[in-house]
C-alpha cells in the first residue's frame, strides 16, 4: 500500500477507531475464548499479542480480532530466540548469548530468516526482538543470556542479523528493545523502575551506538522499557521518569536525535516499573503524550480512556493520528494489506528442518570450554554410567523435564542414567563413586522470573556440594546451561563449561564434545575476569 493509500484509509478511521489501533492486547493459552471476543468486540484492538499457545490457537484468535477492527490486526510474540518462544509445536533456537559465542552472523541471519518465515506461515507478524541490551551487570535478572554480550559491537553485529534475517521478505516486523537500554542495574523491571546510570558521552559510545546501528539496519519497531537515563532527562522530574512516561527519552532521544521515525511499542504496562509511578488509568494517555504509537497490555479501560483524553484535549487528535500512522505502517511493512494467500504460498516449501539444522550448528558452535581438568574426551568404552545432578534457581514442577535431551542423548548411546533435581549431598554420599561419569548441569535462565530479582546460587543449590561427597568422583563436569557467571560462586570447579542456553540442541552439543566429536570452537563473549577474558 504507498502512503497516499495509508494516509486515505488514516481518514477512514473513526476516533474509536484510532484507539483501538494503538492497543496491543494480551492473550495467554488458558484464557476462556468467550471473554477474550467480549474485549475484542469493545475495543478493536489494533494488535494482539500471545505467548507460547498452539498455531491453532493463534489462527483462532487473530480471525476473532480481525471481526471487530476497522485495519488488518497484527499479531505480536516475544520471539527472541527462534519460533519456539511462541508456538508451542516448535522448539527454540539457544539464546543470544550462546549467539556471541559462536560469533557466526550468516548462520544467526539465517536462524532469523528461517524464524520469520515459519513464524509467519503460522500468522504472526511482529517479534518483539533483538534484545541489544549489552550485558554489563552479572547480577542482572533481566539480561544475562538474553544479551549477547557486553561487548557493543558483538551485541549490535548479532542483534542486526537476527533482525534483518526475521524482516527478510516482509514476513516479520522486529522490534528492538529494551530502549534506552538495560543491563547496568541489578535490578529487574517488572518489579520497579530500573536505571540505566551512564553518562551522556557512555551512552553514546555504548547503547546510542547499538541503537544508531539497529535504526540504520532498518528495525521496524523498538520497545520502550520502564527504565530511567537520569543523564538525558534533565528538568523532567524530581525522580527520572521510565523511558515509557518520558518526552525526553521517547520525543527527544529516540525521535530528534536518533532519527527513529517507526513505530515505539511500550513494554508491558502491567509491569511494576511502569504502573508504580502514576495512575494506572492515566498510564497509557501518558505514554501516548510522550511520543509512544502502540501500547503493550493494556488495561481493558485505556480504550475509554483514550477516547476521552481526545474529546477533553488532554490528548491532541494529531498526537493519536500520528501514532495510529506509525502503526499502520509497521503493518504495511509486513503485508498485512496484500491478499494473505499469497504470502502462504511463498512461505508453502520452507524447510523447517533446517531449522532445526541451523539451531544445532549454532549450539555446536557455542560450547565455550573454560576447564578441563583431563576428563574429556571420554572414552566411550569405558563409559557405561552416568549420574546427572540438575540445579536450578527454583523447584518448578517443569524444570524436571529440562534435562531430558541429555538424559535420552545418553541413554541411546547405551549408557544407564540416573538423574537427580536439586540433589543435596545425602542423595550423592554412598553412591558417587560408583558412577563412570557425574554431570552436574545448572540452569540459572534470566527470561524464568520466578527466580525473582537474583541470579545468585541458594541453599538448594549448593547443598549439592555439602560435607565435599561430590569430589570423590574424579570424572566430574559441571556444564551452565544458562548463567555463565557460576564460577564466581564455585570456584573450586576443575572441569567447567559454559552452553549460555538450556536448549535441547545445546544438551546435544555437549554430549558431541564430552565423546570428541565436535571441537570447543566457540570464544567467550562476557568478560569475567579472572575466570576468562572477552574473545578468548
Amino acid at each position: 500500500m504507498t502512503n497516499t493509500e495509508l494516509e486515505k484509509r488514516l481518514e477512514s478511521l473513526a476516533l474509536e477507531d484510532l484507539a483501538g489501533q494503538v492497543l496491543c492486547y494480551p492473550v495467554y493459552d488458558k484464557d476462556n475464548p468467550a471473554d477474550v471476543e467480549e474485549v475484542f468486540r469493545a475495543i478493536r484492538p489494533g494488535g494482539i499479542f500471545i505467548a507460547h499457545m498452539s498455531a491453532q490457537k493463534v489462527k483462532m484468535y487473530a480471525e476473532m480480532a480481525n471481526k471487530y477492527a476497522k485495519a488488518p490486526v497484527i499479531v505480536a510474540a516475544d520471539i527472541e530466540f527462534g519460533v519456539g518462544c511462541a508456538l508451542a509445536e516448535y522448539p527454540k533456537l539457544p539464546q543470544p548469548m550462546a549467539w556471541g559465542a559462536a560469533g557466526d552472523e550468516k548462520l544467526v541471519r539465517r536462524a532469523g530468516e528461517l524464524t520469520g518465515a515459519i513464524s509467519r506461515k503460522h500468522g504472526i507478524h511482529w517479534s518483539f526482538a533483538p534484545v541489544v541490551d549489552i550485558n554489563y551487570n552479572k547480577n542482572s535478572p533481566i539480561t544475562n543470556i538474553r544479551a549477547v554480550s557486553d561487548s557493543p559491537e558483538l551485541v549490535w553485529r548479532m542483534a542486526s542479523a537476527y533482525s534483518v534475517g526475521m524482516q527478510k521478505n516482509g514476513y516479520m516486523a522486529a522490534g528492538t528493545k529494551h530502549f534506552p537500554g538495560d543491563g547496568v542495574d541489578d535490578r529487574n523491571q517488572h518489579f520497579c523502575t530500573t536505571v540505566n546510570t551512564f553518562s551522556q558521552d557512555e551512552w553514546w559510545n555504548t547503547y546510542g551506538m547499538v541503537y544508531r546501528k539497529m535504526i540504520e539496519s532498518g528495525t521496524s519497531s523498538i520497545m520502550a522499557a520502564h527504565i530511567a537515563l537520569p543523564a538525558f532527562q534533565e528538568g523532567e522530574s524530581e525522580d527520572p521518569l521510565p523511558c515509557v512516561l518520558s518526552a525526553k527519552l521517547m520525543t527527544e532521544l529516540l525521535r530528534e536525535r536518533l532519527k527513529f521515525d517507526g513505530c515505539i511499542v511500550s513494554d508491558a504496562m502491567s509491569m511494576v516499573g511502569a504502573c508504580s509511578r502514576i495512575e494506572t488509568q492515566k498510564l497509557a494517555v501518558s505514554f501516548l503524550r510522550a511520543g509512544g504509537d502502540m501500547v503493550l497490555f493494556p488495561e481493558k479501560t485505556d480504550y475509554e480512556n483514550i477516547l476521552a483524553a481526545v474529546k477533553t484535549g488532554e490528548l491532541s487528535r494529531e498526537r493519536l493520528l500520528s501514532a495510529v500512522r506509525r502503526v499502520l505502517r509497521l503493518k504495511n511493512s509486513v503485508r498485512l494489506f496484500e491478499d494473505q494467500s499469497i504470502i502462504q504460498e511463498e512461505l508453502k516449501d520452507i524447510s523447517e528442518s533446517e531449522y532445526c539444522e541451523v539451531a544445532q550448528q549454532i549450539a555446536d558452535k557455542s560450547i565455550k570450554v573454560i576447564r578441563n581438568d583431563h576428563v574429556f574426551p571420554l572414552d566411550k568404552s569405558k563409559v557405561k554410567t552416568a549420574l546427572l545432578l540438575h540445579i536450578g534457581e527454583h523447584k518448578k514442577e517443569s524444570d524436571k523435564t529440562v534435562f531430558l535431551p541429555l538424559e535420552r542423548g545418553l541413554q541411546a548411546r547405551g549408557i544407564r542414567v540416573k538423574a537427580i533435581w536439586q540433589p543435596s549431598h545425602y542423595d550423592i554420599e554412598k553412591s558417587i563413586e560408583d558412577y563412570d561419569l557425574v554431570l552436574i548441569n545448572a540452569k540459572f535462565v534470566a527470561t524464568d522470573l520466578a527466580c525473582g530479582a537474583s541470579m545468585r546460587i541458594g541453599w538448594d543449590n549448593i547443598m549439592l556440594f555439602w560435607r565435599g561427597y561430590i569430589f570423590k568422583n574424579k570424572n566430574l563436569v559441571f556444564t551452565s546451561f544458562s548463567d555463565p557467571y557460576k564460577l564466581y560462586e564455585l570456584p573450586f570447579l576443575k572441569t567447567y563449561i559454559n552452553c549460555f542456553s538450556p536448549s535441547e540442541f545445546s544438551q546435544r552439543a555437549l554430549i558431541k564434545l564430552l565423546f570428541g566429536e565436535i571441537e570447543a570452537t566457540a570464544k567467550n563473549p562476557i568478560n569475567f575476569p579472572p575466570f576468562f577474558n572477552f574473545g578468548e
